[in-house]
């Protein structure tokens, strides 16, 4: 039976097919799942090559499928399960029963971050796929979701940029720094967060009529 690597192309067109068109929210733009999913894999796999490239226990074809399909079900109450559980149906035929189980359980528990990620029970590929999905939503495809909610919402520039004074920005750092995984990630969070900081402050400047 062939695997996922000589199905790459079925499987991506799958997930294409079932996300595409998929957007978690009205500001969001259509299909932003299926490119969350493209963007996710491409991080995770740039995550495993930095942190730990001869873990034999990371299979990156199936980290790369598992990162496609992990918010296939987004949107439902307990979508990780629900994701799981409709994934045999999906891609079963163009995996082997040991890559399959392998996607399904990352897909699981995606989400199931902890605050103490040192003591995470999770797999590494599961602590990968944790960490490339939170890094894509950070950094410059942030600042254009936030703008694009702003905008449905009918906030302001100046609100936006209150953001970073009233604590809101300070919190949500806190949070989610808290649940990365490795200490590399951590730098490429840093690096994101920072850039957005960097952001809000020139946009504030010019918003005061600074010639910056």
């Amino acid at each position: 039976m062939q695997g996922i690597r000589q199905n790459f192309t079925a499987l991506r067109d799958i997930a294409k097919e079932q996300l595409g068109d998929k957007s978690s929210h009205a500001w969001k733009e259509p299909g932003n799942k299926y490119e969350h999913g493209i963007r996710t894999a491409k991080l995770a796999e740039k995550l495993r090559l930095a942190i730990c490239p001869e873990d034999a226990s990371v299979n990156p074809d199936v980290l790369t499928v598992a990162a496609w399909f992990h918010d296939l079900c987004n949107g439902q109450e307990d979508h990780e399960r629900l994701g799981a559980e409709a994934l045999p149906g999906l891609i079963g035929h163009l995996c082997t029963e040991e890559e399959l189980k392998e996607v399904c359980s990352i897909v699981r528990v995606h989400d199931h971050r902890t605050a103490a990620p040192e003591k995470s029970p999770y797999s590494a590929a599961v602590r990968l796929l944790q960490d490339a999905d939170m890094l894509d939503h950070l950094g410059a495809y942030d600042i254009w979701i936030t703008f694009a909610e702003f905008t449905y919402k009918h906030k302001t520039p100046h609100q936006y940029t209150g953001c970073f004074h009233d604590g809101s920005f300070d919190r949500f750092e806190a949070h989610w720094r808290a649940k990365i995984n490795y200490d590399f990630s951590l730098t490429v969070f840093d690096e994101k967060i920072r850039y957005e900081r960097e952001f809000a402050a020139r946009m504030e400047r010019e918003l005061d009529g600074e010639l910056c």
